[in-house]
């Protein structure tokens, strides 16, 4: 699949403008269109983006304002972002609307995809005046609903891009911004990759599923009087406190994260300066201070394992094994008890049929007997029947104890039980051990640190600025892992609460039509629970696999990482011949964004999508050494690339190193008529900062 075409009307500054590309073969796949910063180079990757998704596609745009999955905020920004889009000199010529048009060949085929958006006199842009069309082939077929489908029009179109092209939750692998990326590379390897592999197996979808499937429940079970008793309205007042919480922390976390980028540049670059004092004493001091940043960074690491661990099963055992035993026992006897008496009341059901059976069969008794006779045949057979459940079986429980208990709660907890022996106080003594060697450590490299800078007077001025960075940063640190934690145990919270509330809403199953539909509703979205929790696991290996392959391909240092390794919970491990983790040291930012890069790449491969891939600032805050093995990797794989670049960016031996590749090139220009700016286009490139 490629794009053969782009048309674009009043988008931003673009009056009108056409792109048209070739297919890409074997040895030619690169498109380059060229920009100065401020000339439409982002706008063109907006209507892109926007013109296949619509407002699915709004979070991938990097100046939108949205930054959360509300679908109330998306909806207002979406609106903002729109009416900021339209051509500043469209309404004063009386024309209302802008468009984007995207033309695709796939396996021969063509297929139109144009979004026109409606603005009204004031340039004000409601929901309802989006429209798409679609057409395939060389007829132009028109594709689109049924007039009998009860259908949103809109969604419709975006379950048939989804199927025919790529799911919006895809698309930031294919459709992404180089500024994005160096943003992205500072969020931690476990985050990015399990965004990775949740974005490739659509769980950002099945997430959503499951909240609309609560929503429908709550609403149905609305829907009838005096059903929900109050433990189910208390469950479900205790899940809207848990969701308050957890969005506070959430919010908070995202407020946070942008001053911790900023303190970690400013200590890399304060940290930078300091070297360049020379040797002796500086290098010491900044060699100290590198080290109490690991140590602190292991402690924080260390006490995160710790609060992991003992919010888990570490506390059920250290109860100890005798009382898990006994437990168990017990629960096992209740199980073979629960079976005997099923099969007990199943038999005695029968007894009487069978009783009556033994009795008209001595009428056939020759010669016949008495009735006295008869009675006492009939009562040995009832005792014959007695007899068979007695004695119970071995191992059954005197009684059922744990009565709010079935068959297959007892059988869960038993097995839960029997996987604790791992577990126990050996593990929580060493990671405290672990902890308290590395607090001391700091300790003893704090006074070193102050030794130091007794003899170090000519830093006295960077040492402030970065003793002030790096205790705020300490301070963001700690408050943020200890966030992160928390919304961790929210969401294990909730997870429970939402079992706890599938399981009693299933008690009101056979109550009345619409609370059998919100219990199913419920017992679904538990199961998109927990196949969101089991899915992750199934990508990593394949994963590993590409990233290992485009990280080689794109790194400078290509002997450092032999191999990458991810654990099912998404831990990241960047291993050299001799098996060390390298993450043991500290990456240089652009080791972290190749690393992002890598990702990003192994997505696109492992989806087994051919769709264009187009990048806006393709390298942008690469250093100079990772820039062309990035290049390299493009090249190498195959399918379309459009790369929107600066005249800073793909110039130069960059240009020369991709030039065999390039099959079309674009210049994008820009001037203002009166105090409106206008972007055009012409095939060219950039020569010494002028058109080729």
């Amino acid at each position: 699949m490629h794009l053969k075409s782009i048309v674009l009307r009043d988008w931003k500054a673009y009056a009108v403008a056409s792109f048209d590309f070739p297919a890409p073969t074997k040895d030619r796949n690169i498109i380059l269109i060229g920009a100065q910063n401020g000339y439409g180079k982002t706008s063109l990757f907006e209507a892109i983006v926007l013109g296949l998704f619509g407002q699915s596609g709004l979070p991938l745009v990097a100046r939108s304002p949205f930054a959360s999955d509300d679908k109330q905020r998306l909806a207002t920004s979406y609106k903002t972002f729109l009416e900021k889009a339209l051509h500043r000199g469209a309404l004063d010529a009386g024309r209302s609307s802008c468009s984007a048009k995207l033309t695709f060949v796939d396996d021969g085929e063509e297929i139109e995809i144009q979004r026109v958006w409606y603005f009204s006199e004031r340039g004000q842009f409601k929901p309802t005046d989006e429209e798409v069309r679609i057409y395939e082939g060389s007829t132009k077929k028109v594709v689109g609903p049924r007039t009998s489908e009860d259908v949103d029009d809109l969604e419709w179109y975006r379950d048939y891009i989804a199927k025919r092209f790529l799911p919006y939750y895809l698309a930031a692998f294919f459709l992404f911004d180089g500024e994005q990326v160096s943003a992205f590379a500072e969020r931690e390897m476990a985050a990015q990759v399990r965004s990775g592999i949740e974005g490739l197996l659509g769980i950002p979808v099945l997430r959503e599923l499951a909240q609309d499937l609560r929503a429908y429940a709550r609403v149905r079970k609305s829907e009838v009087n005096n059903v929900s008793d109050n433990t189910i309205e208390r469950i479900e007042l205790e899940l809207d406190h848990l969701n308050f919480q957890k969005a506070k922390k959430s919010e908070r976390i995202s407020q946070l994260e942008p001053e911790h980028l900023t303190l970690k540049e400013q200590r890399e670059r304060l940290t930078r300066e300091l070297a360049g004092f020379g040797a002796g004493s500086q290098a010491q001091y900044q060699e100290q201070y590198e080290k109490l940043n690991r140590l602190q960074r292991s402690v924080e690491d260390g006490k995160s394992q710790l609060e992991t661990l003992l919010a888990q099963d570490i506390a059920l055992a250290l109860s100890g094994r005798g009382l898990r035993e006994q437990l168990m026992k017990t629960l096992q006897g209740e199980i073979i008890r629960e079976k005997w008496v099923a099969g007990r009341q199943q038999g005695d059901n029968n007894l009487e049929r069978y009783v009556e059976s033994v009795r008209s069969s001595l009428d056939r008794v020759q010669p016949h007997l008495e009735p006295m006779q008869r009675d006492a045949v009939v009562s040995i057979a009832r005792e014959a029947w007695e007899s068979l459940w007695s004695p119970p079986p071995d191992g059954m429980a005197g009684e059922i104890v744990h009565t709010y208990l079935n068959e297959i709660d007892r059988v869960k907890v038993v097995e839960k039980i029997d996987g604790l022996d791992m577990l126990g106080a050996p593990q929580v003594v060493e990671l405290l051990d672990q902890i308290s060697a590395d607090e001391d450590a700091q300790y003893k490299l704090q006074q070193e640190i102050t030794r130091t800078e007794t003899i170090t007077p000519h830093i006295d001025k960077k040492k402030s600025d970065l003793n002030a960075v790096h205790g705020r940063l300490s301070e963001v640190d700690q408050e943020l892992g200890a966030l992160r934690r928390e919304v961790v145990v929210y969401d294990a919270d909730i997870a429970k609460k939402n079992a706890e509330l599938s399981k009693l809403s299933g008690q009101w199953d056979q109550a009345k039509p619409s609370l059998r539909r919100a219990s199913r509703a419920l017992k679904v979205a538990s199961m998109v629970d927990t196949i969101v929790g089991q899915a992750v696991p199934s990508q990593i290996n394949a994963v590993a696999k590409a990233m290992t392959d485009a990280h080689r391909s794109m790194a400078h240092k290509k002997d450092l990482v032999s191999r990458i390794e991810i654990t099912d919970e998404c831990e990241v491990r960047l291993l050299n011949a001799q098996g060390i983790d390298l993450r043991n040291f500290d990456l240089s930012a652009g080791e972290k964004q190749i690393f992002t890069q890598a990702l990003i790449s192994a997505v696109a491969s492992v989806s087994q999508r051919s769709f264009p891939m187009v990048i806006d600032t393709p390298l942008g805050r690469l250093d100079v050494a990772h820039r062309n093995g990035v290049l390299r990797h493009l090249v190498q794989r195959g399918h379309q690339i459009i790369l929107l670049t600066t005249n800073t960016e793909v110039v130069g031996e960059y240009l020369d190193a991709i030039e065999p590749h390039v099959q079309k090139k674009y210049l994008v220009s820009f001037e203002r008529v009166g105090d409106i700016g206008v972007s055009s286009v012409s095939e060219g490139y950039f020569s010494n900062g002028a058109r080729a």
